[in-house]
């Protein structure tokens, strides 16, 4: 085993460069997430809706606890960072608790713990993607989809899948929590292989690990114009997930479900949810940017 190259000195031009790369990480997204907010008008209709005994104690207690998906961002290999909770469903929360006029409470959790802390109240809400099973007993799901994008399916130019028919048994990264993954398996047969995240699953297909790529068509296309995915072409467009990624809570709360469902509503009318999924491309582009630049993806 070969040794691990030895860091760089902190005032290298090498170290700065990376210091100032991920800076930039947060800088974007900070900078999305605040020109959401600023645009977005909380929904007067809805804070008129009643509200549950889910959304009632979160009220009382003046802060709303809600569970998302989380990751490790790309970093140099000598420097790994902890994993940090996704930026799609994290703008999805804070939207939440403004309507609700809350405080917002975001729980990292990976994807074997998700729904024991929202079964033992650990966290009020569960906005983390699709769900890899169907909902268990005592935990519900409110009618629509946050994530309602169309996905799009790439592999190598010269690779041994030419076309959308022979991808039946091959292997597709996909992020944890994607509903591409049940639409490349209903729809083509092929075998979705799940990642911590999409930069994680970029950076998996783009090592050989998978023959295919499947994720939003709005972050691919973005991709597909830079010069080092010339190599790869799009296979299949126009995926529709089989599961909606919907925001879950504990069964039996009638009113705060109907809420929730009511906040989905207005975020597809009001654009919302197409001006996060936006946000989440050009965040996703700025990751994998890096993933060239010589950081990793820490799992």
């Amino acid at each position: 085993m070969s040794e691990p190259a030895a860091p760089s000195s902190p005032s290298s031009p090498t170290s700065r460069r990376r210091r100032l790369a991920l800076a930039g990480v947060s800088l974007v997204a900070a900078a999305a997430l605040a020109g959401l907010g600023a645009s977005w008008a909380s929904g007067s209709r809805l804070s008129e809706l009643p509200k549950g005994p889910v959304l009632a104690k979160a009220i009382e207690r003046g802060t709303l606890v809600v569970g998302v998906r989380r990751y490790p961002r790309p970093a140099p290999p000598e420097a790994p960072t902890p994993p940090e909770p996704d930026g799609f469903d994290a703008t999805l929360a804070r939207e939440l608790a403004r309507s609700l006029n809350l405080k917002l409470e975001l729980v990292g959790l990976d994807v074997a713990a998700q729904e024991a802390a929202l079964r033992e109240g650990r966290v009020d809400l569960l906005v983390a993607g699709v769900p890899t099973t169907a909902a268990p007993k005592g935990i519900d799901a409110a009618p629509g989809s946050y994530d309602t994008g169309s996905g799009l399916v790439v592999a190598l130019r010269k690779g041994r899948v030419q076309d959308a028919e022979a991808l039946r048994g091959a292997s597709v990264c996909v992020g944890e929590g994607s509903g591409y993954a049940g639409a490349v398996s209903l729809r083509f047969g092929a075998e979705p292989h799940s990642y911590p995240s999409s930069v994680h699953a970029v950076s998996a297909f783009m090592a050989g690990e998978c023959t295919a790529l499947a994720e939003d068509a709005e972050v691919l296309e973005r991709l597909l114009k830079n010069d080092e995915w010339r190599f790869y072409k799009p296979l299949a467009s126009g995926l529709r997930p089989p599961s909606d990624a919907a925001i879950r809570l504990p069964q039996g709360d009638a009113a705060s479900r109907d809420y929730l469902a009511a906040a989905l509503r207005q975020w597809r009318a009001d654009g919302t949810l197409a001006q996060a999924r936006g946000a989440r491309a050009g965040n996703l582009q700025f990751e994998i940017t890096l993933l060239k630049d010589g950081f990793i993806c820490h799992s």
